[in-house]
């Protein structure tokens, strides 16, 4: 029997991996869960998570950038949501999967 050769198109795999590197850090990850409830500030995200305000831009960025992430701006303050619900079911998913 002949070996089916796998066709994906690399547009789709490159976008998959850079999806997959937003959330492949704990900090990242929990973010997205914790905005999977509602829309936070970066300083409630600071405070909940326990890390920087730097830290927590700079994953907000990188998760912005990916397409996970919305955010306003509300007087001095940025709020962050998670863009589709998709990436909701993603991340509890994502523990799911890999719970033991």
């Amino acid at each position: 029997m002949a070996a089916q050769k796998l066709e994906i198109k690399k547009a789709h795999l490159d976008s998959t991996i850079r999806g997959l590197k937003a959330v492949a850090h704990p900090d990242r990850l929990k973010i997205l869960l914790y905005l999977s409830k509602k829309e936070h500030s970066v300083g409630e995200l600071v405070d909940a998570l326990g890390i920087s305000q730097s830290a927590a831009s700079q994953h907000l960025s990188k998760m912005k950038e990916a397409g996970y992430l919305g955010s306003k701006k509300v007087s001095n303050q940025v709020f962050y949501s998670i863009k589709d619900q998709k990436f909701k079911s993603f991340a509890k998913s994502l523990l799911q999967i890999f719970s033991k």
